[in-house]
């Protein structure tokens, strides 16, 4: 009885190895890599030297890929001869692999100028991988751009074999040698141009106030500075208590050739670090939203403007809501504030009915209810790190929850009861040794 049928990874490379050998091209296989995501890799390669064509036949030619880079000399080839670089990976990964430039090569300075442009000169030295499998080749001294190439991973992660072969032609294709690999015609990813401009600065600040008063803060008040040159810079700003809303904008230089403008930026307490709220998106502007107990003084770092120009940081302030408790600490007291606000929920009007406190896990808390009325529960980190907090209500058949965000310390639901005495919230936290606390609020 034969064994199960069984190809991986390995199997692939040492065919194509195989192939390739038997066609009389000396061949090697470098020891396998593993890349992830936003991780590029630089990957030198050495022609196989003489004799790699047996060994690559037999174990897959990984010795005579380290002889070729522990000696220089045995990997010379002859000046008309093609040099061929395989990479392998399984077939639901994708990845771009690209020849890197030598230094001083002046299509380095056409590439730059290309992408300030908004086109990308190396997106014709790019090659795209299908079905897991991408090939490179280079013939007579054209040979040398592949002494360096660079692997991108565009799944989250993945393994790749690599095999390197030396021949006095193109080989076969690695869709021929392995069909299962094979595809049809791909579609280009298409370009989607340059980051669209976000306008002059004044009128965008202009535009964040007014849609801030419009969800009712109190008081809008910009600050500026300018950026360093290579377009960083901090805010360090002295808020109120409350909820917060900042904006960090850049000014648009009048420069023709200049970067896109695509601000960064994350909140945090000054002292311990905290971070409050924290913005990567590829929006031209940054917002943070953050709630404090208590006054103190706040950092705003920032990234991605076009230059030394001019940022403004618009800093919208809202009233913590009345009813808030502050005897569980200034920590818990602009959380608990923040889930409130995050919900757009009233403001409470009354003291809540129900407080409690827990810690790490699962936790059952039981309210008494009046029938015919609703309410609103939150959960807030009062010390320690959190990685997940979630918080649900049950009322018999029916249930809410709300889980916080992974910039967030707090999480609220509001829940009404049609002819239910008792609520069964439920409160699950996770982290380094989180303590939190629960507030209920009768709802008008």
């Amino acid at each position: 009885m034969g064994g199960p049928a069984r190809a991986d990874l390995s199997d692939d490379a040492a065919r194509v190895a195989r192939i390739w050998s038997l066609s009389g091209a000396r061949v090697a296989r470098l020891p396998p890599l593993f890349v992830e995501h936003g991780r590029s890799r630089l990957i030198a390669i050495s022609p196989p030297p003489a004799g790699a064509a047996g060994a690559a036949a037999g174990a897959g030619g990984r010795a005579g890929a380290a002889g070729a880079a522990r000696d220089p000399g045995a990997g010379r080839v002859k000046a008309d001869e093609c040099l061929t670089v395989a990479f392998l990976a399984p077939r639901i990964v994708e990845f771009t692999v690209e020849p890197e430039l030598a230094p001083g090569d002046a299509s380095a300075l056409e590439g730059l100028v290309g992408r300030l442009r908004g086109r990308d000169p190396d997106d014709e030295r790019r090659v795209q991988s299908a079905a897991g499998a991408a090939m490179i080749t280079r013939c007579g001294p054209a040979r040398e751009e592949l002494r360096r190439v660079t692997v991108d991973m565009l799944s989250s992660r993945g393994a790749l074999d690599v095999v390197v072969a030396a021949s006095s032609g193109v080989p076969d294709r690695v869709a021929s040698i392995l069909p299962e690999r094979a595809f049809g015609p791909v579609a280009p990813r298409g370009d989607p141009g340059r980051p669209a401009e976000p306008g002059p600065l004044d009128a965008r600040v202009g535009r964040a106030a007014r849609r801030a008063r419009a969800d009712g803060a109190l008081r809008v008040v910009p600050t500026d500075l300018r950026a360093s040159v290579v377009g960083t810079g901090q805010f360090s700003v002295k808020l109120s208590e409350g909820c917060h809303r900042v904006d960090l904008m850049a000014e648009v230089p009048s420069a023709t050739v200049r970067r896109a403008t695509d601000i960064d930026a994350e909140a945090r307490e000054a002292g311990t670090g905290r971070l409050l709220d924290r913005d990567r998106s590829d929006a031209p502007d940054a917002r943070l939203d953050f709630c404090l107990g208590e006054p103190g003084v706040v950092e705003v770092p920032f990234l991605g403007a076009a230059g030394p120009v001019k940022v403004v940081l618009s800093d919208a302030q809202w009233s913590l809501p009345p009813y808030v408790p502050g005897h569980f600490g200034a920590r818990a007291r602009g959380n608990l504030a923040a889930a409130l606000h995050r919900r757009h929920a009233p403001a409470p009007r009354a003291q809540p009915i129900a407080e409690a406190v827990g810690t790490q896990g699962d936790t059952l808390v039981p309210v008494q209810i009046e029938p015919g009325r609703c309410y609103f529960a939150a959960a807030a980190l009062v010390r320690g790190e959190l990685r997940a907090l979630r918080i649900s209500a049950e009322l018999g058949d029916r249930a809410a929850r709300d889980d916080a965000g992974d910039r967030s310390e707090g999480a609220g639901v509001a829940f009404c009861s049609d002819l239910e005495e008792s609520a069964a919230l439920r409160v699950a936290a996770r982290g380094n040794s989180p303590v939190w606390a629960l507030a209920v609020w009768p709802m008008d």
